[in-house]
């Protein structure tokens, strides 16, 4: 099998991404809101909208909360050079021990980022439109060299 050919392809902001946690959680918390609204058998309209405006409000701050945390704000590149990754943004560069798919959508990408230096993951998305003509040879990248390390003969992982 031969090797993908080396790439560098532009990461989102996660703008999107960052909306879309906040608008789930909201929603969580409007669903949440009206289930101990009618599990209670609330008739007053002042009482339901006080329950569902709280429990959305909550759950919309600790979406945010999450997104804040999750979500870079930074654009990014994430490169392979035909035999590692690296995720490059900010001034910095920082190799890649291995990237996992999480979610493939087909024009949009999910990425688990493992740093070399054992830190905790970082969470990336990658779409068609960011990363324009680099795309294509992204998901190659990603279909032959992402995922867990290979193993050696002997069952310990390979370096």
């Amino acid at each position: 099998m031969r090797a993908a050919p080396p790439v560098d392809a532009a990461l989102d902001t996660g703008r999107r991404e960052r909306m879309l946690t906040v608008l789930l959680h909201a929603l969580a918390g409007a669903v949440l809101g009206a289930w101990l609204a009618l599990h209670a058998e609330v008739r007053a309209v002042v009482a339901w909208a006080t329950a569902l405006g709280a429990s959305t409000t909550l759950l919309a701050a600790l979406g945010w909360w999450l997104a804040r945390r999750t979500w870079s704000s930074t654009p990014g590149h994430l490169r392979w050079d035909g035999a590692q990754w690296c995720c490059a943004g900010s001034g910095h560069s920082l190799p890649l021990a291995r990237v996992v798919v999480a979610l493939d959508l087909g024009t949009w990408v999910l990425l688990r980022l493992h740093p070399a230096d054992g830190t905790a993951p970082l969470w990336r998305a990658a779409s068609a439109c960011g990363a324009g003509g680099a795309w294509h040879g992204l998901r190659l990248a990603l279909a032959a060299h992402a995922g867990a390390p290979p193993l050696a003969d002997d069952g310990e992982a390979a370096r």
